[in-house]
């Protein structure tokens, strides 16, 4: 398995302009945008297949970003505190990094089932487009420095 597929859907969506909310899933559906089913040359069946998988995994991870909004609203109301234990602070940050992890691995399978139902070929211009765009952004973020050199580190 490719370690980089679900980052790079996550930049092919990005490039085609479909909104992405803070969390990074997306908010459009990548494979409906015409430009990115023109670029990956995606058929009428892939697209279909993709919004079954989409559809289907869907309630769970609004399910699991529920459940970790309400474990960031009680650790945060619990750091808001003028004193705060530090047993319960941190059982509550395990508990909203145990609901974090397990809905990055949800997006994870999701990605996963969707690469699967890509081509090689497909696949490799995804991966292509996520150069491209990380060499976009390496190039604004030199211009956006002083002196426009590399970055620090």
């Amino acid at each position: 398995m490719n370690r980089f597929l679900a980052p790079c859907v996550l930049l092919f969506v990005a490039a085609f302009g479909a909104a992405a909310p803070s969390d990074g899933m997306p908010e459009g559906k990548w494979w409906k945008n015409p430009r990115a089913v023109r670029e990956l040359q995606l058929t009428g069946a892939q697209v279909d297949q993709i919004e079954r998988i989409f559809l289907r995994i869907r309630p769970e991870l609004i399910d699991l970003r529920a459940d970790l909004e309400k474990k960031r609203l009680m650790q945060n109301s619990l750091m808001d505190r003028p004193t705060v234990n530090n047993e319960e602070a941190g059982r509550l940050i395990d508990e909203t990094e145990r609901a974090r992890s397990k809905l990055e691995k949800a997006r994870a399978m999701m990605f996963l089932e969707i690469r699967q139902v890509l081509t090689p070929e497909q696949r490799e211009k995804i991966l292509e487009r996520r150069e491209d765009m990380r060499e976009r952004r390496q190039g604004r973020l030199r211009r956006l420095r002083p002196g426009g050199g590399p970055p620090p580190g």
